[in-house]
């Protein structure tokens, strides 16, 4: 499929009429989809990338300029998300450039990168991780995909135990742990209480499975739940807070067009029509000319919690 492109967010812009839109002020979190590539098979992942050239991403010499850009337009918070960022071999250079430049930053990662070396030589720049773990058991993981493709194709998964390993090694490093979990038709009953009480993460992220056209197009198809259940879902498990942990859920309305996104190529683009809309790289026309051609919906962000205190 061709990416849409910047006529695409323009006519957007002028379709919402009077719905909040911010295309001026880049909000303090960016996202950043440096890495395109996974080692998973997620059947419900929306960020593949597969309407652009798979090749396409920035040099190590060039994307290590990215973090302080985003910084001098404002942003506070850098969040590096794939694909699978660890599997980059210069992720520890841009956790050191966005360190330099005064960022917070996240990893959010499928915990295979995590490794003793890996954090050895890296945890000292890791503000925070996100961490996904869909499911109570690697029963259902492998029914949703979330799992190396080796063992999928086997039809196994050996994610739990891999991720609870990554999220013990993190927290004995003093990294904040936020958790990402995806609700969709095969974990709807699964109850996931006890396994977040036990692990204690400071945020518990709660999405609604989501399609993205162009990106998990068929696959997503047999996840699919209705609003209720995904509501059903959140009612079962938001007893959490009572133990401190943040409990943020997202409904497909909440995420489209609520994300300061950057893909691989350095781009700002939005899902809010439906599917992914690319505007003109920051390295052509620098940050702020770039996110003025992005849609942006800065309602839902702050209904999302999109700023916290995320600070040490």
């Amino acid at each position: 499929m061709k990416p849409e492109t910047l006529n695409t967010n323009l006519e957007i812009i002028q379709n919402h009429g009077s719905q909040s839109i911010s295309t001026q002020t880049l909000p303090p979190a960016v996202n950043w989809h440096f890495w395109p590539w996974c080692n998973y098979g997620c059947k419900f992942c929306f960020a593949r990338f597969e309407d652009i050239p798979r090749a396409d991403r920035l040099p190590k010499e060039i994307a290590i300029t990215v973090p302080s850009m985003l910084a001098a337009a404002g942003a506070e918070k850098i969040t590096f998300v794939g694909g699978e960022p660890t599997i980059c071999p210069y992720l520890g250079d841009l956790l050191a450039a966005s360190k330099d430049a005064g960022l917070t930053t996240c990893i959010v990662t499928n915990a295979s990168g995590l490794t003793e070396d890996f954090l050895n030589q890296w945890s000292h720049l890791i503000d925070w991780i996100g961490l996904s773990i869909d499911a109570s058991n690697d029963e259902i993981h492998a029914e949703i995909g979330r799992g190396m493709r080796g063992d999928l194709a086997r039809q196994r998964s050996h994610h739990l135990e891999l991720a609870l390993d990554a999220w013990r090694r993190c927290k004995s490093r003093g990294i904040r742990m936020k958790l990402n979990t995806v609700v969709c038709k095969p974990n709807i009953d699964d109850d996931m209480a006890n396994l977040v009480l036990e692990l204690m993460p400071e945020r518990w992220k709660i999405f609604q499975v989501l399609p993205v056209e162009g990106q998990n197009d068929g696959d997503v198809d047999g996840l699919l739940i209705e609003n209720f259940e995904f509501n059903n879902w959140v009612m079962r498990h938001e007893h959490v807070e009572n133990y401190g942990i943040q409990f943020v859920p997202e409904s497909n309305d909440l995420m489209r067009g609520s994300y300061a996104m950057l893909d691989a190529l350095g781009r700002f683009y939005s899902n809010e029509s439906g599917g992914h809309v690319y505007g003109p790289s920051l390295l052509e026309i620098g940050v702020q000319k770039a996110w003025e051609q992005n849609v942006f919906i800065e309602q839902r962000f702050t209904e999302r919690g999109g700023v916290y205190e995320w600070k040490n």
